[in-house]
């Protein structure tokens, strides 16, 4: 995940498309398009900080739970995602995630658990 979040404040969207899984449903749009859109993300947004809250892996399965520092144009647009990694082959890949906004979390950072996220659900 770390990989990822700076990919992302660097523009590097290749790199952000070569970490899908191969099953990701981004994977169906026009690969120039996706690389070019998540290259922009940069452009937009200012990427101030991450920070891991939980992790855990279970054979070819894995998942991370972070918080994002983000903001947009001066606005906090902070988040948690509980992401769900598979490996394939050697490597591991990002296949979906569950995104929850900073206004919408139901616990501090500290107190967060991965079934809190799940339980609500608002992007997959």
């Amino acid at each position: 995940m770390r990989s990822r979040y700076a990919a992302f404040a660097l523009g590097l969207g290749e790199y952000l498309v070569r970490t899908l899984s191969k099953d990701h449903a981004d994977l169906d749009l026009p690969r120039e398009a996706l690389v070019r859109e998540l290259s922009r993300a940069r452009e937009r947004q200012r990427f101030m900080g991450l920070q891991i809250l939980h992790e855990e892996t279970a054979g070819a399965e894995g998942q991370v739970m972070f918080y994002a520092r983000i903001f947009e144009k001066g606005v906090d647009g902070s988040f948690v995602e509980l992401s769900h990694f598979l490996r394939e082959g050697t490597t591991w890949r990002y296949a979906s995630g569950i995104l929850v906004p900073k206004a919408d979390l139901p616990a501090p950072l500290e107190a967060l658990t991965p079934a809190d996220i799940f339980g609500l659900r608002t992007r997959e």
